[in-house]
């Protein structure tokens, strides 16, 4: 079975966060906003040592909203389901037969809740199964299955793989034959001393020894982890994966393509090396499913090693947390995968494309021009979504000369014109990132205009809309200001009584568009920052307020 969801309230920077999990989920979202309270609120429920945490008095959220009052009571939710009909009948999940509850389909979810309290200055905390009303089933042995499913399901959290740690950690034997887990030690050395050399003299390792090593490690993982297949949802996409054909079932195989250099191997064993000592100094019995939290992968990576790691991370078969601050790894995994985290006053909240689908052309626009081309705007909180490079240019040089700094404020200036304008409004919108568009006077424009009127919702058209009075950026421009420049670079002196449109027609054909942006905006910088328009003034002032939460 796989975890389908995690509920989490009181518990330390989280006041109330819902999260839904797939096979993959890829966890971004700024500082402070509860990234690491809810990977802990999973480590505690979930630990490997089937310990049952006791809970301090600092685990509890302050809410500061109200005056720094520090909640009474905190509770962490964790709702399984079966990955299949009837392996709730496999041997390892027969003892939850009291707790489990089936639903329409005959599929069986388990709900397993934590919940502490503060009464008289003492902390007293609860562990129970509940039904799907949310109400305590009574069962003697609750304690026994709740340290059983952590057993099955242990948390194997990798705080920072940049660190390939060395020596070897105690183990608790647990009756393990001690012949056995002296050869696993020995072992466990060897893969530490590749490791070690490939990092500090990596001429010296021959490949007999890289060869030793990659099958030192299948043993480990052969004893800690099986590499069967994790049964995958119905609709598992697999168009962002290297291996669409899952060719290669067990990662491990990665190592020993001919075409793997040395630093790409070494980077490829120290992270399993590094998942294997994650587990701590529990032995995780065989028929333990993990599931991997990763911190922050990218962390000294060159960005074409880290997608080697990812592509090797990505095939090990279990549930996979990843959080990251990294633009091109959020690039490589399929954008429903991803959950952005933002903190409102009242709670955590989850945004992702989860129920909402695009089509397989809206999504390859999406993937073009805004994950491959713009990759940090997933990590944006405002999209001024404009039609061309010009205005691009334009409105982040006004910008910087009003000062703004778009990029500090969190604003992306996206041009739409060639990906489509619904489907980035689709991923602003359920991804929680605030947008306003900027449209043309012209045909074109106006049909934009149309469309997104037909998206506000409940939205005012002055907070997602601006139509340039005029056919189009430039001839905006002529007419509030910037005459001269144009004149000067149609090559047409004041007296000759040329239309505009004539005018700026003669200057694009002298000059490529982005000379004409450039001109405009040294043009403005030189002696003109009072001619900048007040309609992008405004506009520029909008978006930096929506950055803020103050609109």
């Amino acid at each position: 079975m796989h975890l389908k969801r995690i509920e989490v309230s009181g518990f330390r920077g989280i006041k109330r966060l819902s999260l839904t999990l797939n096979e993959l989920t890829v966890l971004v979202g700024e500082n402070a906003w509860g990234k690491s309270s809810l990977l802990d609120a999973l480590s505690i429920a979930l630990s490997p040592d089937a310990h049952l945490y006791n809970f301090k008095f600092a685990d509890f959220h302050v809410d500061y909203a109200a005056g720094h009052t520090k909640m009474t009571q905190l509770q962490i939710v964790l709702h399984w389901v079966e990955d299949y009909p009837g392996e709730h009948k496999a041997r390892k999940y027969r003892g939850f037969a009291p707790v489990w509850i089936t639903d329409a389909d005959n599929i069986h979810h388990l709900y397993y809740q934590i919940n502490s309290v503060v009464k008289d200055d003492k902390i007293t905390t609860y562990r129970d199964f509940l039904n799907d009303k949310g109400e305590i089933i009574a069962c003697p042995n609750t304690e026994k299955l709740v340290r059983h499913l952590m057993v099955l399901h242990p948390i194997v959290r990798i705080r920072d793989a940049r660190r390939l740690r060395t020596g070897t950690e105690p183990h608790n034997g647990n009756g393990q034959n001690q012949k056995e887990l002296d050869e696993r030690a020995r072992i466990q050395r060897r893969l530490d001393n590749t490791c070690e050399r490939l990092m500090t003299r990596p001429g010296h390792v021959s490949s007999g020894e890289l060869k030793s090593s990659i099958k030192a490690l299948r043993t480990l993982m052969d004893h800690y982890f099986a590499f069967t297949p994790h049964s995958r949802e119905a609709k598992f996409d697999r168009t962002h994966f290297p291996d669409r054909a899952q060719s290669i079932a067990n990662p491990l195989d990665q190592l020993t393509q001919p075409q793997m250099t040395k630093q790409s191997r070494l980077i490829l064993m120290g992270l399993l090396n590094a998942f294997i000592r994650a587990r701590g100094p529990v032995e995780l019995k065989r028929i333990s499913r993990p599931l991997m939290i990763l911190e922050d992968p990218e962390g000294r990576l060159h960005p074409t090693l880290l997608h080697q790691a990812w592509a090797f991370m990505v095939n090990m078969p279990m549930q996979k947390i990843l959080t990251t601050n990294s633009a091109d790894l959020t690039t490589a995994v399929p954008l429903r995968s991803i959950r952005k985290l933002i903190r409102e006053p009242d709670r955590t909240r989850v945004y992702s494309m989860e129920g909402t689908r695009l089509s397989r052309d809206e999504e390859r626009r999406v993937t073009f021009h805004v994950r491959l081309h713009r990759p940090s705007a997933l990590f944006a909180r405002v999209w001024l979504l404009v039609e061309g490079e010009t205005e691009v240019w334009l409105f982040n040089e006004f910008a910087r000369m009003s000062g703004y700094n778009l990029a500090a404020e969190g604003v992306q200036i996206i041009e739409f014109a060639q990906s489509g304008l619904k489907p980035l409004i689709k991923v602003a919108r359920n991804l929680g990132i605030e947008w306003h568009l900027v449209a043309d006077g012209d045909l074109a424009g106006k049909k934009y205009a149309e469309t997104v009127r037909n998206l506000l919702g409940g939205d005012s058209e002055r907070h997602r809309l601006t139509v340039l009075p005029n056919h189009d950026i430039e001839h905006f421009l002529f007419h509030h200001g910037y005459e001269p420049l144009f004149r000067q670079l149609a090559n047409m002196p004041e007296n000759n009584p040329a239309s505009p449109k004539k005018i700026i027609m003669r200057a694009l054909k002298r000059h490529a568009k982005p000379d004409v942006a450039l001109a405009m905006v040294a043009y403005t910088s030189e002696d003109h920052i009072d001619d900048i328009p007040l309609l992008l003034r405004w506009i520029l002032k909008r978006v930096v307020a929506m950055s803020r939460g103050m609109v």
